[in-house]
């Protein structure tokens, strides 16, 4: 069980983060969801023990993380940053890790044969692409058997089926009785494997509550269920699943969304659907463009700099991809 009472930080004398009281129990998953700069990354270190508290306590089955070694060794935290020896193999990164924390070295690769690197074993992690370097870095967290984890911001750099994978792992821990806290900016994912929330905004809790219809507590605020992209077609108010959607794009002053039987225009600027639709598999593929992953069919290049998306559609639409775009999906998708 962790217990945390009167925590706060203070940085050049203003209180960054202060938490009156925080308790999660052994089995429990807990999302701790707020904007970017709320304090969630703070609350992490503070937890994991990697930074000091300005005052307060930190309990975890009845000893001080701030004070006790062993303690913090029944902590396994994933910071933003992957933290990976990149000059090493992925084999290599886990092998260390169970000299480490004294446990087998089989355990390794079994690891890695549980998030699909097997094949990748020996490659240096320089060479792996940012979703496999992502789940690499997950599994060596969760390989520890800790009591607690710390997961900040997970799903960064990552696709749809490493998302669905990572919420699997959760789940499986937090059943073998890990406490488990997931910091991400919004429920759209996190929802798939939390049970309760917290919101935090400049370092405070402003709310708690379930997540689960017909548990105790507050239930979910609008703002943060999975929604519907609204848009307007003739005289109409369409709703759309983000799954639906093909590809967003912006032209003469309008957002325009497309699907494989119509199109609609809606208000929200492309940079607030980028926002609004992160963590569910879009990825902007041009300024204009903001593509649905799932439905690219292929990726081609006409010369040595230009490219395009082919997608999975009936018409096999062509989307514009800019030559840094491109890379950056080659890093995503491992291509």
């Amino acid at each position: 069980m962790l217990e945390v009472r009167q925590l706060e930080k203070v940085v050049e004398n203003r209180s960054v983060l202060s938490i009156d009281q925080l308790e999660m129990n052994s089995g429990e998953v807990v999302a701790l969801i707020g904007p970017a700069h709320s304090g969630k990354s703070t609350l992490i270190r503070l937890l994991s023990g990697a930074m000091l508290p300005s005052g307060g306590t930190i309990i975890l089955d009845g000893e001080s993380v701030t004070i006790s070694h062993t303690a913090r060794k029944r902590i396994g935290t994933l910071f933003e940053e992957d933290l990976l020896y990149e000059r090493h193999s992925a084999q290599r990164n886990l092998d260390f890790y169970c000299r480490l924390h004294n446990l087998p070295k089989s355990r390794s690769g079994e690891m890695l044969k549980q998030v699909g690197l097997s094949d990748q074993a020996q490659k240096p992690v320089s060479k792996l692409a940012a979703n496999a370097q992502r789940r690499l870095a997950f599994i060596r967290v969760v390989m520890g058997q800790h009591a607690l984890l710390l997961l900040d911001q997970p799903i960064l750099r990552t696709d749809l089926d490493t998302q669905a994978l990572f919420a699997r792992l959760i789940s499986s821990a937090a059943a073998e009785g890990a406490t488990i806290l997931v910091a991400d900016e919004d429920l759209s994912w996190a929802s798939k494997c939390c049970t309760r929330v917290i919101e935090l905004e400049d370092g405070r809790i402003t709310n708690r509550y379930a997540l689960e219809t017909g548990t105790a507590g507050t239930l979910a605020p609008e703002r943060l269920i999975p929604f519907k992209v609204p848009a307007r077609k003739d005289d109409r108010i369409m709703l759309f699943d983000p799954g639906d959607i093909l590809y967003a794009t912006s032209r003469d002053g309008k957002t325009y969304l497309r699907t494989p039987t119509e199109e609609a225009t809606t208000n929200l600027t492309l940079q607030e659907l980028e926002s609004r639709l992160n963590g569910r598999g879009f990825f902007k593929a041009h300024r204009a463009y903001l593509v649905n992953l799932q439905h690219i069919k292929a990726v081609i290049q006409f010369t040595r700099n230009s490219y395009s998306l082919q997608l999975s559609d009936k018409q096999e639409t062509i989307i514009p991809l800019s030559k840094q775009s491109e890379k950056e999906l080659q890093d995503l998708l491992g291509y």
